[in-house]
C-alpha cells in the first residue's frame, strides 16, 4: 500500500544460491535455505542446483539472483532500501507438504523478522 521508493524489499530465490564459505546445497529434496547478508560481492556467491543449467547463473548470479539489481535500484531511491538480508534455496524440492510445512514458513518468518515490506521471489 505504499510506494516501493519507500519500501523495505526483501529477496528470496530458488536458484541454489549460497555464499563462499557456506555449505552447497547437495540433494535433491534438500529444504535448507542459506542467508546472503546484502553487501555480499558477486564474486563471493555460488550455485549448487540439479534442475536447470547454471551456466550463465555461473557468468552472472543476477540471471537468478538479483541481488545486485536491487542494491542499484536503492543507490537511485527506486526503493527505501534492500533488506540486509535475502533468502536462497534449492529449487526442484519434490515434497510440496515439507515446502508447505518447513520451509515456507521459515522464510515468512525471517522476512517478517528483517521488517520487510515486499518481497521479491525468483523462482527457478
Amino acid at each position: 500500500s505504499k510506494p516501493l521508493s519507500e519500501s523495505r524489499v526483501g529477496l528470496i530465490a530458488s536458484g541454489g544460491i549460497y555464499r563462499l564459505g557456506q555449505i552447497a546445497f547437495h540433494f535433491k529434496d534438500d529444504i535448507s535455505y542459506r542467508e546472503i547478508p546484502r553487501d555480499t560481492p558477486k564474486s563471493e556467491l555460488r550455485i549448487s542446483h540439479f534442475a536447470y543449467d547454471t551456466t550463465a547463473a555461473r557468468r552472472d548470479p543476477n540471471v537468478v539472483f538479483p541481488m545486485q539489481t536491487l542494491r542499484e535500484l536503492a543507490a537511485v531511491s527506486r526503493i527505501r532500501e534492500l533488506s540486509k538480508t535475502a533468502y536462497t534455496f534449492m529449487g526442484g524440492i519434490y515434497s510440496a507438504r515439507k515446502v508447505r510445512s518447513v520451509l515456507a514458513p521459515a522464510l515468512a518468518d525471517r522476512v517478517i523478522a528483517d521488517e520487510v515490506d515486499v518481497v521479491v521471489m525468483v523462482p527457478v
